[in-house]
């Protein structure tokens, strides 16, 4: 038996180029970060909350504890109330900037030796009237917004209110 004989493969002196291969893996890394925010989106857990994903204060009345509420209000109305909120009391960064140090002043007493019991409540005090203080804020504003509405427009919102939380029921 002979041996199959192949045909003889020309050597080039030219490297192969790497640049084909650098492109492929940029292009698969760019489909996969796509896909994960396609996936993110989808299945994130964000819809039908209230949520907001254009705004600077996206989900920021439903944060508030008012996601009922503000997801039977329409998308122009849940940014007129963040507009309203962020011009009375300053931006959501700046007031997450100050419960960040407050955070930082708790860590500070907590590992302090020996242990502070009243300066930890003092510091969990302060955090619990900012929220107090943003709540009612939010509150305010919201009524202002239903006051404004229409007697048509009142009794659509109440009932969408009502299919919202039918919804979160099941």
């Amino acid at each position: 038996m002979s041996e199959p004989t192949h045909p003889p493969v020309a050597k080039s002196g030219a490297k192969p180029r790497k640049w084909p291969r650098i492109l492929l893996a940029v292009s698969l890394t760019f489909n996969l970060l796509v896909v994960g925010l396609v996936a993110g989106a989808n299945w994130g857990g964000h819809w039908d909350h209230g949520f907001d994903a254009h705004g600077p204060n996206r989900g920021a009345i439903r944060d508030l504890g008012f996601a009922p509420l503000a997801s039977a209000l329409d998308r122009s109305d849940r940014r007129q109330i963040g507009r309203v909120l962020r011009d009375r009391s300053g931006s959501f960064s700046e007031n997450r900037r100050a419960l960040a140090e407050e955070f930082q002043s708790m860590l500070t007493v907590l590992r302090a030796d020996p242990f502070d019991a009243g300066a930890l409540l003092s510091i969990m005090d302060q955090q619990s009237e900012r929220q107090r203080q943003r709540g009612g804020l939010a509150r305010s504003v919201l009524v202002e917004r239903i006051e404004q509405m229409s007697s048509d427009e009142r009794l659509a919102f109440a009932d969408r209110i009502e299919g919202s939380i039918r919804k979160r029921a099941r």
